[in-house]
């Protein structure tokens, strides 16, 4: 009896903080499944993870509270979006939706259905596959190839892509503007990775909006063109576990446009994005320990009910429609 009473009384305690961060829902529009035991990695992999299951990331969602989620397909899969269309039903498809890779020279109107079948609403660019994470024209030529599969066949569908260097947006923002023309919501991972003071060289660290690319990416949310996901902190903060160098951005980017924000896990946290060696890439990585409610908790304090609720329900919603 008493150890029943305990799981109890823990789970009422697991209940309620849920719903004080979460009163109206809450969606998580950023996270991996990786099981590598039942779905190969890619031989071409960037990262080697370990295995981060369907029951662990519902078990996480649920002690958060978290109602919805977008599942965001692993570049350590390639391009091969089999894991993702089973990974979807899996995790529930009438809470859950899928973001895909693709390799646009290849992929068919029939593997496109079968996508969106499956609960698919978008695609991720892997800057990876085109040696382009340090390269901004190889960037616009993998985001208009990716672009054009979707103005032919998925015009609703959203496409993502996340690089190293925010500076390259005043390059990149004709490009953007003109696939956001054609219809197609932009979207990018990790606060753009623009980085908070703590990650900043020194000479940007007393006005971290002169950081290169601040206003290119400022400018493009506040005109509708680009959605940001304040994601994965410990990817430009180096104040774990509170980031309280992070505000200054949170706020920039809710005032340029609060309907263009959205929040993501990045569960089960992989290491900071990098071009790693063809054996270095083999090598298991482990995860970051990340705190996540004591992230959302601090997130939240800093934002006003309304913005919160556009944050974590409406903004995914109106996005992804479900």
């Amino acid at each position: 009896m008493r150890k029943d009473s305990t799981i109890e009384a823990v789970h009422e305690i697991v209940v309620q903080e849920a719903q004080h961060l979460f009163p109206n829902g809450g969606w998580d529009v950023h996270h991996h499944i990786f099981e590598p035991s039942r779905f190969q990695y890619s031989p071409d992999r960037h990262l080697t993870p370990p295995a981060a299951s369907i029951q662990q990331y519902l078990e996480w969602k649920f002690r958060l509270g978290l109602t919805n989620s977008v599942l965001t397909h692993g570049l350590s899969y390639g391009d091969d979006c089999t894991s993702l269309r089973a990974f979807v039903p899996e995790l529930g498809k009438s809470t859950t939706l899928g973001i895909g890779v693709i390799d646009p020279s290849t992929i068919t109107p029939d593997e496109l259905r079968s996508m969106h079948e499956a609960g698919i609403r978008g695609i991720r660019v892997n800057l990876y596959k085109y040696n382009a994470m340090h390269d901004v024209g190889r960037q616009k030529v993998a985001l208009r190839e990716h672009a054009a599969v979707l103005k032919r066949h998925c015009r609703e569908w959203s496409m993502a892509f996340t690089h190293i260097h925010p500076e390259f947006w005043q390059e990149l923002t004709p490009v953007a503007e003109e696939i956001v023309a054609s219809g197609i919501a932009l979207v990018t991972d990790h606060f753009a990775l623009l980085k908070a003071a703590s990650m900043l060289p020194e000479e940007y660290r007393a006005d971290i909006t002169s950081q290169p690319g601040f206003a290119d990416i400022i400018s493009l949310v506040r005109s509708g063109a680009l959605y940001v996901k304040i994601s994965a902190p410990y990817r430009i903060s180096e104040l774990a576990p509170d980031y309280e160098d992070v505000r200054p951005l949170v706020t920039a980017l809710v005032e340029a446009n609060p309907e263009r924000i959205l929040w993501g896990s990045d569960w089960p946290h992989t290491p900071r994005m990098k071009v790693r060696s063809k054996e270095e890439a083999a090598q298991e990585t482990p995860y970051l320990m990340v705190d996540d409610r004591r992230w959302l908790r601090q997130l939240k304090s800093w934002l006003t009910d309304e913005q919160w609720d556009a944050i974590m329900v409406k903004n995914p919603r109106a996005l992804y429609g479900q």
